[in-house]
Order: structure tokens, then C-alpha cells, then sequence
């Protein structure tokens, strides 16, 4: 029989193996884990095993089921399963305390990071403009400082997001460079000066937010050459009205919402061709005039804001097509005339409030939610 020695150097010989096999064995080159070492400590990210496969999906490098907002995984792509490359970097709502990495540079096949909802601080490194990425989601940090202006030379970017930080200074010109963008969103930062002319170019945008910021000038007619858009959020930007009349071209736009436009005076805007819109937002614009017919005719709007402007006249009566909105807002005009009948019988959530509507019957201020 075999001594209790032998035995234990046997399970000893085949625990290591097991361990080499789960820890160590990785098709990842050495410089890409030890890039990943480097950007960890810059993140502040401390739950990283770095003795087992960072492309095994286990030992923190991804999360399994996590919930929706706070994903956390480290994505590889393998070819032929003898070589494997980090090409996702996705850690939501994960606490980090650290900085953005310049180190990401290092990982050359990297094509998302998506940082949103942490405690990141300092500024976005402008070495990342050497890279193919496709996306940046920095949402919901502490980031100060300007957008770098090599992140214009990223022919691959599709997605540029960096909501609700602290950066600051004007828009680099070379954002307009960008082939391939599809979406920037930038809404509260602190970002100043107009939008650059180059952004005439950018083509395939998609959906733009520029909203609680501290832009000056008119909105740029230039947004005309926008016609792939599909959503634009000006609301409290800084900018001056009037809308551009050029705003008549966005016709694939199923969200518009723009408001609190300093500037001069200016009737409805003609979006009479926007036939998919589904939310319509043009509150403090300073638009003046009567409700065009046409917006009765869009009848997917589920809500339609037109508050606190100069609009006069009455409701027309084309606006019975809208009566299967969920939301309508025409405070702080002055419409006049009675409040329509199906309005009062059929709306949910309207606010017809400080007008000047004469009633023509007993009823009072409120009738069901309107």
C-alpha cells in the first residue's frame, strides 16, 4: 500500500495542476495583463484576480446577472482559441475612486470603455486619441478639465459620452472630424463658447444632448446637415433663439426638446414634416403666434410641452388627433377661447393653466388631471 506521504504528495501534484489550469492558464500576451495591472491601480478597481484568466469571466473579472446599471466585466476576443485580446471594458456603479487611465493605450484592441456612475476624478486623457475605440461612457463622474482635442482623431468613435461631470472650456473644434460618430451627449458639464463650425460635418449623428450647460450664441443653423438625427436635447444650454428655421429638415427625429432660449421673439418653428416625433419640447423658446394645425396631425406625440411662451389664439381643433397623448403643457401662455370638450373628458396629465380660457360652463378649475 502507498504511505500517507506518497498520497499527499499525489493530491499536492494534482491540486497544483488544477490550480495552473483555473489561475494561470490565460491566451492573453503578458503586456495586455500587465497593462491591466497598471490600469487598475489607476481606477482604483481592487477586486481583479490577477492569478486567474482575465478572460475567464470569474475571480471579479465580470460579474454574472449583474443588475442592469451596474455591469461589471472585462470582455475578450479569441481567435482560434491560441490568442485572446481585451477589446470591453464595462464597470458600472463599482465605487472607483481613482483616475481615467492613459494606460488604456496599452490594450490595443480595446474598442468600448464604459466607466459610468463612479467616483472617477481628473481629466480624459488625451493619449486615448491614438486608439480604435468605438465607445467612451464616462457618465456620472467627478472629470474636470476640457475635452482633449486628439479624441477627434478616433476615426473609429461612434459613441462619446460624458453626462453629468464637471468638464469645462470650449468644444475642440476636431470633434467635427469624427467619420463615424453617432452619438455625443454632454449633457451637465460646464462647457462654454459656441458650437464649433466643423460640427457642420458631422453627418451620421444620431442623437445629440448639449442641455445644462453654459454655451453662448444661437443654435447654429448648420444642424440642418443633421438629417440622421433621431433625438436633440437643447434644454438650458446657455444658447439664444431663435430656433433655425433649417430645424425643418431633421425629419427622421422622434425627440426634440429644446428650452429656456434667451434672444428675440419668433413664431412656431416648421416641423410640420417630423412625422415621427414622439416628444415635443419647446418650453420658454420665446415663440409667439397662434398653435400650428399641423402639430394635430402627429399623432404619435405621447408628450408635447409648449409652456411658458407667447402663443396666442386658440386650441385648434385639429388637435383632437392628440388626445391619446400622455402628457400636454401649454402653461403660461396666452391661448384663448374655450378649452376644448375632448380635452376635458378624455386628457390625462394636462395643463392648461395661467391662459386666458373663458369656461362656458360650471365646471371648475380642475377637472380630472387636467
Amino acid at each position: 500500500m502507498p504511505s500517507i506521504n506518497s498520497l499527499l504528495s499525489s493530491l499536492l501534484i494534482a491540486f497544483t495542476f488544477f490550480t495552473t489550469l483555473t489561475f494561470s492558464a490565460t491566451l492573453l500576451p503578458n503586456n495586455e495583463v500587465e497593462a491591466l495591472e497598471e490600469i487598475a491601480e489607476t481606477l482604483g478597481k481592487t477586486d481583479w484576480n490577477f492569478s486567474a484568466d482575465p478572460c475567464g469571466g470569474e475571480w471579479g473579472w465580470a460579474t454574472k446577472n449583474p443588475v442592469k446599471g451596474s455591469e461589471n466585466a472585462v470582455t475578450c476576443s479569441c481567435t482560434n482559441n491560441t490568442v485572446c485580446h481585451v477589446v470591453s471594458i464595462v464597470l458600472k456603479t463599482q465605487n472607483l475612486p481613482g483616475s481615467l487611465p492613459p494606460e488604456l493605450v496599452k490594450l490595443p484592441y480595446l474598442q468600448e470603455i464604459d466607466f459610468t456612475r463612479n467616483y472617477l476624478d481628473g481629466s480624459i486623457p488625451p493619449e486615448w486619441g491614438t486608439m480604435q475605440l468605438v465607445n467612451i461612457s464616462l457618465i456620472g463622474n467627478r472629470l474636470t478639465g476640457s475635452i482633449p482635442k486628439e479624441l477627434g482623431n478616433i476615426s473609429t468613435l461612434a459613441n462619446l459620452t460624458v453626462e453629468f461631470n464637471q468638464l469645462s472650456g470650449v468644444l475642440p473644434q476636431e470633434l467635427g472630424n469624427l467619420p463615424s460618430i453617432e452619438r455625443i451627449l454632454l449633457t451637465s458639464n460646464n462647457f462654454t463658447g459656441e458650437l464649433p463650425q466643423t460640427f457642420a460635418g458631422l453627418t451620421t449623428l444620431k442623437d445629440f444632448r448639449v442641455g445644462d450647460n453654459q454655451f453662448t450664441g444661437k443654435i447654429p443653423n448648420f444642424i440642418q446637415n443633421w438629417t440622421k438625427l433621431e433625438k436633440l436635447v437643447i434644454q438650458g444650454s446657455g444658447f439664444s433663439g431663435p430656433i433655425p428655421s433649417g430645424i425643418a429638415l431633421l425629419t427622421k427625429i422622434t425627440d426634440l426638446r429644446i428650452s429656456d432660449l434667451n434672444g428675440t421673439e419668433a413664431t412656431f418653428p416648421p416641423l410640420s414634416d417630423m412625422r415621427n416625433l414622439k416628444t415635443l419640447i419647446l418650453r420658454s423658446c420665446n415663440i409667439v403666434g397662434p398653435l400650428p394645425d399641423y402639430l394635430g396631425e402627429m399623432t404619435k406625440l405621447k408628450t408635447l410641452d409648449l409652456s411658458f411662451n407667447k402663443l396666442t389664439g386658440e386650441i385648434p381643433s385639429s388637435f383632437v388627433g392628440l388626445s391619446n397623448a400622455d402628457y400636454m403643457y401649454f402653461t403660461g401662455n396666452m391661448l384663448t377661447g374655450a378649452v376644448p370638450d375632448w380635452m376635458l373628458k378624455r386628457g390625462d396629465n394636462y395643463d392648461l393653466s395661467y391662459n386666458n380660457f373663458t369656461s362656458e360652463s360650471s365646471r371648475g378649475c380642475q377637472e380630472r388631471s387636467v
